[in-house]
């Protein structure tokens, strides 16, 4: 699944690739930021996190949405993102 419209309040200037790994993959830290970043796989981590205010990582895929072409990393605002 894909997650489309997402809104950024903030976006980082790190990649998920740049970030300190932690014991759980799903989460890494940023030295910027002095924060954990959470990975968002679909659209319910991503409610989770907006609920926790949590710092997050997506993917964005190219126009067939088969291939990632980059990763955002920030704090999103609602509305909550919709999925297609």
């Amino acid at each position: 699944m894909n997650i489309k419209n997402c809104q950024f309040k903030f976006k980082c200037t790190q990649t998920w690739d740049s970030l300190i790994e932690t014991a759980d993959p799903s989460i890494k830290y940023c030295l910027d930021c002095d924060r954990g970043v959470h990975y968002c796989f679909d659209e319910s981590d991503l409610m989770h996190a907006l609920e926790n205010d949590w710092c997050v990582a997506i993917h964005v895929t190219d126009e067939n949405d088969k291939n990632v072409i980059r990763e955002l990393v920030g704090d999103l605002v609602m509305p909550v993102p919709t999925k297609e």
